[in-house]
């Protein structure tokens, strides 16, 4: 049979002597120290891929990460719109020690949430510090929420706080127990 396309064919057999090495050229030895090259980073990387793969599901394992579908179904949400009901109906209240108490109770009810999902720590300060602020867009609200509570913690009788700054503090923790899907 007439060969059609004699330089097409010879080019194909061209490449394939490269590929698979048969014809020898001065430049084989070269290939071939590349081919194992690739070989050998091909084999480093698929074993650092399997190796962060299996680091990244033990670390979800150890922090116990929960969906807060997970958290939730734990706690009824009767029993989740009655305590977040008490600490607004303390902040209601007309008395200035009721007010302190509504925010530490609703920074409370924040700690356990984020004991619930996994984050470590000692005191909830701790465990806010190990959150990514792209995790929890309320973030900085409820930071700022926290260091009343702290002073309010720390000063006690000393403290004053108007109701609008009580208002506005329960509002940042409200953000976040939303956000956190903790109340509706």
């Amino acid at each position: 049979m007439m060969d059609t396309f004699p330089v097409l064919n010879s080019a194909a057999r061209f490449i394939n002597d490269i590929i698979f090495g048969i014809a020898v050229f001065p430049w084989q030895p070269f290939i071939l120290k590349l081919k194992i090259v690739a070989l050998i980073l091909s084999a480093i990387f698929i074993s650092g891929i399997i190796y962060a793969s299996r680091k990244a599901f033990a670390l979800m394992q150890k922090k116990n990460i929960a969906t807060f579908f997970d958290v939730w179904s734990e706690l009824p949400v009767e029993k989740r719109a009655s305590r977040w009901a008490n600490v607004k109906k303390r902040l209601d209240s007309d008395n200035v020690s009721d007010w302190k108490f509504a925010i530490l109770e609703a920074d409370g009810i924040l700690d356990d949430i984020m004991k619930k999902i996994g984050y470590r720590g000692e005191t909830l300060g701790e465990r806010l510090m190990r959150i990514e602020p792209s995790d929890f867009d309320s973030l900085q609200e409820v930071w700022a929420a926290h260091k009343v509570r702290n002073r309010i913690a720390h000063e006690a009788a000393t403290y004053q706080i108007s109701k609008t700054e009580a208002e506005q503090v329960i509002a940042y923790y409200e953000k976040g127990l939303k956000e956190l899907e903790y109340i509706s």
